[in-house]
Parts: structure tokens; C-alpha cells; sequence
């Protein structure tokens, strides 16, 4: 939906300044990237937030942290990931320009990227893997892969769904990443309970369907959020064959504001072995090979903070010479690869290898709910 017409002259303004600064950063080079720019950028995330520009907002956070690693000379800076998001954010910034010049409400919201929300009264979750992301200095996040238990319209029992929580990052502040997961959240629950393998009960939440049968939930400050009894029944999710993912690729018509990510898979693997690592292309990054069949995968591990854990459970399962568990995990394609994320090995209940079991420091823990 195209803003009121009184909002569309500052919106206007604020996407024209967005492109002329990224248009001096592509021409002049990084070495040019002064306080002045990294201020539109913040601005213009800022707007993006208010007008809920989703796709430019999330671009334009992705860029300003990869600038800000350049500035401060972190080992970790891509060159490559941050040209790609610097143009992504000048193609947006210049298409709502031109939708809302035309009044093509149909563009700005394709650009825009607003799917419909529908309520969701109840339903039971179990939850198959987690992801961690760790940025220094920045945040922490966690995404849960969640399955539905039973039906609970508009949600079919089985049906893939997903939730994330994102914890800012207090500079200096010495504790696992894990240890955000006791924190409470608004709805009275710590997310930590996700990982108790056994039933969730989540009521009163706002569901985000996605083309490819699956969905996002988002939790409102009405929403409760309930451990259940414990669940051993995870064999029933964890069916795969490539054939669907053979049918999305074939139905696939790529554009320019693709992300590599945004074409992906939740697969199982079965009958694997996992190679030696290597060095991945990014500092500190270690590729395991994965082979499946006729399947070649890259399993890609983070830094040393973010990885640790990860890496170890990957060394634990290449030495296993047969009766390795299914590996439950999501792959997507890039540059005509297979990039695997390891989340999940279940033998039979699930072991989520990217979360650490060591013990939570607690006097550190209540200086991050202090923080917080």
C-alpha cells in the first residue's frame, strides 16, 4: 500500500539522498565512506522502519554493519557482500522512487516486500533446529525451525515455521551466546524452553505465510507462550526427497533483488560422510565437504566464537565409520553450490550442534538481564 499522499514528498527525499550516497560510495570508492554517509544510512533505515520497507530495511542494516567492518579495519569484512547490498539498496531506493512517482501501488509493494499477516489463535510446535548468529560487538540471534504438531488452521499439522529473537550485544561482555536464551521475553517465557525438546504451545501469535509451504511467526505483546509434555515422536518430520527442491529451482525466475539465501531447502540427510575441513573464503570460516549420494554439499562454519561449537560436533560425526544419525539442516544455492547449515543431529531426539552445553557464568547472565 502506497503511504498518504502527505508522507510520500519526505519519503521522497529520504530515498534520493539513500541513492546519491550510495552512488558517491561506488564511485569514489570506500575510502570516501565519512560520518556524513554512514548518517544517511542510518536515516534512511530509520524511515525504512517507519514505513515498513522490510526489503530496504534489512538491506540497508546489512550494509551499514559490513561498512562499519571496513571502517574499523575488521578482519571479517566481505568486499563482496557489501558492493551486493550497497546496489541492492540503490535499485530499491531508485524503483519506490519511481512507484511512488507513478502512484503504482502494485510496484511499491513488491519492492516494499509486505506479505499479509494472519492472526494465529493457538498452535503446538516442537522445535527440529536452531540457528546462531553471532556479530561482536552487535548481537546475538537465534532461529528456531519449528514443526507444527497437529492442525491449527490456518496451520496444517507438519507445517514448517519458523521464529527469531534477536538480543543487542553489550561491547566486552563475556558470556556464551547461549546464555541469552534465559533471558525472558515480553510474553513471560525464556527461549531456552524451545530446546526442552517437548511440545510448545504458542497462542494469540501473527503468522507470515511463505511460497514454499512454510511460515514466520511473530509474537505480539498478547501472546502466551506454554511448555507441554515432552515429544518423541521427531521421526514423523523428517522425510526428505530432492524432488521438491528440483521443482522450486525449475519454477525459479531470478532478478536482481534475489538474496542467495532466499531460495532454500530444510533437508534431511541420511546416508552421508563428512570430509576433512578446509578454509572457507571469509577469515576464521571452515567449509566441511558433505557428500549424500550423488549430493556434494559445503557445510559452512562461522568464526571461532560463533563456529566453536558447531565445528566440534562436525569433527564428532566424521568419525563415525557407520549408523551416523539423520542430519537435519537448511541448504540454499550460491554460485552453483550447495552451502549446507548444519542445525540438527537426532539419535533419536534431537542434538542441536550449534548450541553449546556449557554452563551459563550467572553472575555475568544477570548483568546481561541488567543490560537489557
Amino acid at each position: 500500500m502506497l503511504p498518504p499522499p502527505a508522507d510520500r514528498p519526505k519519503l521522497a527525499a529520504v530515498l534520493a539522498q539513500l541513492a546519491a550516497a550510495v552512488e558517491e560510495l561506488l564511485l569514489s570508492g570506500l575510502t570516501t565512506a565519512s560520518a556524513s554517509t554512514r548518517q544517511t544510512l542510518a536515516a534512511a533505515t530509520q524511515e525504512a522502519a517507519r514505513f515498513r520497507l522490510l526489503r530496504l530495511g534489512s538491506t540497508l542494516r546489512t550494509a551499514a554493519e559490513e561498512l562499519g567492518r571496513f571502517t574499523e579495519q575488521d578482519a571479517a569484512f566481505a568486499r563482496r557482500r557489501l558492493i551486493f547490498f550497497l546496489n541492492r539498496a540503490w535499485l530499491l531506493s531508485r524503483g519506490l522512487t519511481h512507484a511512488l512517482q507513478a502512484g503504482d501501488e502494485k510496484e511499491y509493494d513488491r519492492l516494499t516486500w509486505a506479505p499479509p499477516t494472519q492472526p494465529l489463535p493457538a498452535v503446538d510446535v516442537v522445535c527440529l533446529g536452531v540457528a546462531k548468529k553471532v556479530a561482536a560487538g552487535a548481537f546475538v540471534a537465534f532461529e528456531f525451525r519449528l514443526r507444527a504438531v497437529s492442525n491449527a488452521p490456518p496451520v496444517a499439522a507438519g507445517q514448517r515455521l519458523t521464529w527469531s529473537v534477536v538480543f543487542p550485544l553489550k561491547p566486552g561482555m563475556e558470556i556464551p551466546a547461549e546464555g541469552f536464551l534465559h533471558l525472558p521475553q515480553k510474553q513471560k517465557f525464556n527461549p531456552i524452553i524451545f530446546l526442552e525438546k517437548k511440545t510448545v504451545t504458542i497462542k494469540n501469535a501473527s503468522l507470515v505465510a511463505d511460497d514454499s509451504g512454510g511460515g514466520r511467526l511473530t509474537l505480539t505483546d498478547q501472546c502466551a507462550v506454554v511448555v507441554g509434555p515432552a515429544f518423541r515422536d521427531f521421526e514423523r518430520f523428517l522425510d526428505w526427497s530432492p524432488k521438491r527442491a528440483v521443482e522450486r529451482i525449475r519454477g525459479h525466475a531470478p532478478g536482481p533483488l534475489d538474496l542467495d539465501t532466499e531460495l532454500q531447502e530444510e533437508i534431511v540427510l541420511r546416508d552421508y560422510e563428512v570430509g576433512p575441513p578446509t578454509d572457507g573464503e571469509l577469515p576464521g570460516q571452515t567449509v566441511y565437504p558433505i557428500r549424500a549420494g550423488q549430493l556434494t554439499l559445503n557445510a559452512t562454519v562461522g568464526s571461532e566464537v560463533e563456529g566453536k561449537t558447531l565445528r566440534k560436533n562436525l569433527d564428532d560425526l566424521r568419525k563415525l565409520k557407520k549408523n551416523r544419525p539423520p542430519l537435519f539442516g537448511l541448504m540454499h544455492y550460491e554460485r552453483c553450490r550447495l552451502v549446507f547449515q548444519p542445525f540438527t543431529a537426532f539419535n533419536p531426539d534431537p542434538d542441536y550442534l550449534m548450541i553449546s552445553k556449557e554452563n551459563v557464568n550467572k553472575a555475568a547472565l544477570l548483568k546481561a538481564l541488567s543490560f537489557k
